[in-house]
């Protein structure tokens, strides 16, 4: 009866912390910033939910693991949803041109031609047709629809199939910690709520199929369709994706042939079938991506690793860079020092008493962690946030497994694990890749969110254009042609005039009408250049000089206090 009275005060305790973080969010001063408080409290939250599982979690009844899971959740909600609301438009950058293909297939009834809306994705549609089969059966706008539609389903996705997998690995306790691990970390904070895009539904795909391949009866016949029909879906979505699928039923197959494994054919059939598959849609169907690949395995054995190319493109220094990463580098440290801790264990049992799932997981989880360390690479550098998404995902069991072991220590040690996941949360939040508005390096990175007066700015620009050419940071004048064409309904993609100055230098003889986004330019990250020329600026403190200097023999065509528009010759 007293843990009954003790797990029902810390419900109560989770729920006025999450009613109370509501209301500071709520009653905020600066209302595109959410402030510090809101995220105290829901970092408290977590460590109230962390206690219910570490005394509770073991060998409970289904009602209290229930009741768990929708804690987490809703931690993962109030964060995501907090942040969609503080803007009207998409957050990130690709989300941006993924809004344009989805809206037109909404007004279409039908994908349009490559011809006409010039990305990638005509071809393999399948994200983009889920959010667009949610607007037209609830009429949300592109926003709210990804998030509905794409980032919740994905995460709930993600949280019962890590549930299902640590608990198949360790034990239904250390599957409820993996669960809050993977809702509070970072890069899916980032992927799942605010940077929407087919990566993020085709990590939870390949997580799902990894998990029904070997951890579920692989004999089974439904089990067969079930994972050849979700590959065939992920197949026409993400290619990195699909990739990690590749390379994990890779694993599973050369160890199975090791071990002689009596599974081994039906995995090395698995991965015959998604070698075929992915050849044909990336070489045949699409015809982008094949050709991508090949160039990105030339760049990779060419380049290689380029530490001092890194650190020269970073606009900060290198400790900057790990303090507004600093979340997930302890996160993988921690990851990266149990897999090693467990592959020996493993590897020093005799032969048949080595576990297939559990070896198979280690190498995999270590493949992807290794991955991590992809930015480094000039090939694979663009795509380096991918391999932290799936690795904060794998990693969660065996990060989990430490911290649901050690709460059986000393009293001590339970402190510790308390102030631990305390800390990490909210280092996670606060992380520059999942935090738009308040993150922990403000200069690190740039706001992607536009705030209202950038929005009207941006109407007057597209309505009032004539020849003359129009410039700002990279995001805003690139996006611009996204919110042209979604203004002017035309059906085909619209471009704008526009020059792309790298330094203000160029700005003062651009013959154009430069854009100033003052909130922007004083206080975060931002870019100047084209698409292959970005130049990286820290925060301008001298902005208002620049300004003045150039405003001196120029004139101000708009000015609504945040955002400036002045014609320069």
């Amino acid at each position: 009866m007293n843990n009954i009275r003790i797990f029902k005060f810390l419900v109560i305790l989770y729920s006025l912390l999450l009613i109370a973080s509501s209301f500071v969010y709520y009653y905020r001063e600066d209302i595109y910033i959410r402030p510090e408080s809101y995220f105290y409290l829901l970092t408290l939250a977590v460590g109230v939910t962390f206690a219910q599982i570490i005394f509770f979690g073991r060998n409970s009844r289904s009602e209290v693991k229930f009741l768990i899971f929708v804690e987490v959740l809703l931690v993962a909600l109030s964060f995501t949803l907090t942040q969609q609301a503080l803007y009207k438009t998409v957050l990130g950058r690709d989300p941006w041109f993924h809004w344009i293909l989805v809206e037109e297939i909404v007004k279409r009834g039908s994908i349009p031609p490559y011809e006409q809306i010039p990305i990638p994705y005509v071809r393999m549609p399948n994200f983009h047709l889920v959010i667009a089969s949610g607007i037209v059966l609830t009429n949300l706008s592109y926003k709210w629809a990804q998030v509905l539609f794409a980032g919740f389903p994905t995460l709930i996705l993600l949280m019962l199939v890590a549930f299902l997998y640590s608990k198949k690995l360790f034990d239904d306790q250390v599957g409820l910690v993996s669960i809050l691990l993977v809702a509070i970390s970072d890069n899916v904070l980032d992927m799942v709520g605010k940077n929407i895009v087919p990566n993020t539904l085709g990590v939870a795909l390949a997580f799902l199929i990894f998990y029904l391949i070997y951890f579920r009866e692989y004999h089974n016949l439904m089990i067969k369709f079930l994972s050849v029909l979700v590959a065939i879906a992920l197949a026409f979505m993400h290619t990195v994706s699909l990739t990690f699928l590749i390379w994990q039923i890779f694993v599973i197959s050369i160890l199975s042939l090791i071990l002689k494994d009596k599974s081994a054919k039906f995995y090395l059939a698995h991965f015959a079938f998604l070698i075929v598959s992915a050849l044909f849609v990336w070489g045949i169907y699409s015809g982008f991506y094949l050709k991508s690949l090949v160039i990105i395995f030339k760049q990779l054995f060419i380049y290689g690793f380029d530490i001092e190319r890194y650190e020269a493109k970073l606009p900060t220094t290198f400790l900057d860079a790990v303090i507004a990463r600093s979340g997930m580098v302890l996160y993988f440290a921690i990851a990266g020092i149990i897999t090693f801790y467990l592959l020996v264990k493993t590897l020093k049992r005799r032969a048949f008493g080595i576990k297939l799932s559990t070896l198979s997981s280690i190498l995999a989880t270590i493949s992807i962690l290794a991955g991590a360390v992809s930015f480094l690479t000039p090939a694979l550098s663009g795509i380096a946030h991918r391999f932290w998404y799936y690795g904060e995902v794998l990693s969660s069991a065996f990060v989990g497994s430490v911290l649901a072991n050690l709460y059986e220590r000393k009293k001590v040690i339970i402190v510790f694990n308390l102030i631990f996941i305390c800390a990490l949360s909210m280092l996670m939040f606060k992380a520059n890749v999942a935090n738009d508005d308040n993150p922990l390096v403000p200069y690190y990175s740039q706001r992607t969110g536009w705030h209202d007066s950038e929005i009207e700015a941006g109407k007057f620009v597209i309505s009032k254009q004539g020849n003359i050419p129009i410039a700002s940071d990279w995001d805003y004048s690139w996006n611009l042609r996204y919110l042209k064409t979604s203004l002017m309904a035309s059906g085909a993609l619209k471009d704008i005039n526009r020059v792309t100055p790298k330094t203000f230098e160029e700005v003062k003889n651009c013959n154009c009408l430069f854009v100033f986004r003052k909130d922007l330019l004083e206080n975060r990250l931002f870019y100047l250049g084209g698409r292959w020329t970005q130049t990286p600026h820290l925060p301008l403190s001298t902005l208002n000089l620049v300004i003045k200097e150039l405003s001196e023999n120029e004139g101000i065509i708009y000015n609504n206090n945040n955002i400036l528009i002045m014609h320069l010759v």
